[in-house]
């Protein structure tokens, strides 16, 4: 999460990049620990009004990811030297690319997340467009609108035209809540740290510290701005979203069955900060798992069942089960994968490359770089995983823009790229 993520805080604490810098301290050789059971976690789902939605669809264009997409005013780019450092070493990268020079050097704003058509749909499509979203997270140096309404923690997704790759290019759309009446809306406040396409439905981490967990939009509620107010919801001139010609529009959330999460403690309820989507099971489901720095903290991944309408599978009064609990030995992890039985987990370092761990309830397996005794292979600054099965291709992202890791001595940058499940330990 953030309070633990961010480049000032790791370049202050010399005790955590000293324990991040080598993988054969005490605690981390229980990063070859197998997964053991822990106790579950249950959700409530909290549905937003129908007439909210209702008011809003009525009051404004609401378009398809299709016409987001195609309507793209951003070029992705090749990787320069610098980002391509950032890349994994091992397993390597099948494809590639970048952002444009103000998402690759910004300040304001952080990647984190990723999803694909290929979580989306059964075809891989969506429609007929090949589609790459990344959630990216507001940082507190985005300030706040000429509303006066703070920015930290507002979130925004890259809908990226994937149809041609050698010419990709992406349209920003933020999101947003509706409240009760669908009269106005504002920001949503999520780290976007995990993300999930399932359907007409895309989820996405919330952030840490609060009762709510995961939070949901629907592509079925994209709306088109009818101002470029540097305000948020309904303004004197129509609606507005700080200047972003779309919104989606949040369709509901799940919040944690046991209260407000706890991002220090790895006993009490977790705070989720990554997830995907998992369709080797029957049903589909959705995987989390929790972030600590401290490297004494043990963070634990849980598994949520599909049921109907794209929704996760809910019992009386809303409450959805986790049908697997597990607790990890990994430390830092940034990134979530279920397949097959197996947890894939990224791990991150301040100082070095990541690691890519395989783990089950028997084993916990690295990516190594040639020498098995060196598993950091993965990205620098690695994010969250997604699975496109139709492709047979794992993405995932890295967070650091190049000026930040020059600051720490580093070569890298902020990526998108991915790699065959296949070639994964």
């Amino acid at each position: 999460m953030r309070t633990v993520r961010t480049a000032t805080i790791l370049a202050a604490t010399g005790t955590l990049v000293a324990a991040l810098l080598t993988w054969a301290t005490p605690a981390a050789a229980a990063y070859s620990d197998p997964l053991t059971t822990t106790a579950t976690q249950n959700l409530v789902w909290h549905a937003t009004p129908p007439a909210a939605l209702s008011a809003l669809d009525a009051a404004l264009p609401n378009v398809s990811a299709n016409t987001v997409v195609h309507d793209a005013n951003h070029a992705m780019t090749g990787c320069s030297s610098t980002e391509a450092a950032a890349l994994p070493i091992a397993p390597t990268a099948t494809t590639s690319m970048c952002w444009d020079a103000d998402r690759a050097g910004s300040t304001a704003w952080t990647p984190q997340s990723i999803t694909t058509s290929g979580d989306a749909d059964d075809d891989g499509m969506w429609g007929a467009d090949k589609i790459v979203i990344s959630g990216w997270h507001g940082e507190s140096t985005l300030g706040t609108g000429s509303d006066g309404k703070s920015r930290y923690d507002d979130a925004r997704l890259m809908f990226i035209n994937d149809n041609t790759p050698s010419a990709a290019a992406f349209r920003q759309v933020y999101l947003a809540v509706p409240n009760s009446t669908g009269s106005t809306f504002s920001a949503a406040k999520a780290h976007v740290g995990g993300m999930a396409w399932y359907g007409d439905k895309i989820y996405v981490t919330a952030v840490g510290n609060t009762s709510t967990a995961i939070r949901v939009f629907a592509t079925k509620h994209i709306l088109q701005m009818s101002s470029s107010s540097a305000a948020i919801g309904k303004v004197s001139g129509g609606y507005a979203a700080y200047g972003y010609k779309y919104a989606m529009m949040q369709i509901g959330y799940y919040s944690y069955a046991g209260g407000s999460c706890d991002m220090s403690s790895d006993t009490g309820v977790p705070c989720f900060s990554s997830m995907s989507l998992d369709r080797s099971t029957s049903p589909d489901s959705i995987v989390t798992t929790e972030y600590f720095s401290d490297q004494t903290k043990h963070g634990r991944l849980y598994r949520y069942p599909m049921g109907s309408d794209f929704l996760l599978a809910a019992g009386s009064g809303g409450t959805v089960a986790a049908s697997q609990a597990y607790r990890s030995g990994v430390g830092n992890m940034q990134g979530v994968l279920g397949h097959d039985g197996h947890w894939y987990v990224a791990h991150s370092s301040a100082v070095t490359n990541g690691q890519l761990y395989d783990q089950t309830t028997s084993a916990s397996v690295p990516s190594h770089c040639g020498d098995p005794s060196t598993p950091a292979c993965w990205g620098i600054h690695p994010e969250a995983l997604t699975y496109d099965w139709a492709t047979g291709l794992v993405w995932s992202v890295t967070e650091w823009s190049p000026a930040v890791c020059a600051d720490h001595g580093q070569t890298c940058g902020r990526t998108v790229f991915a790699v065959p499940l296949s070639t994964l330990p």
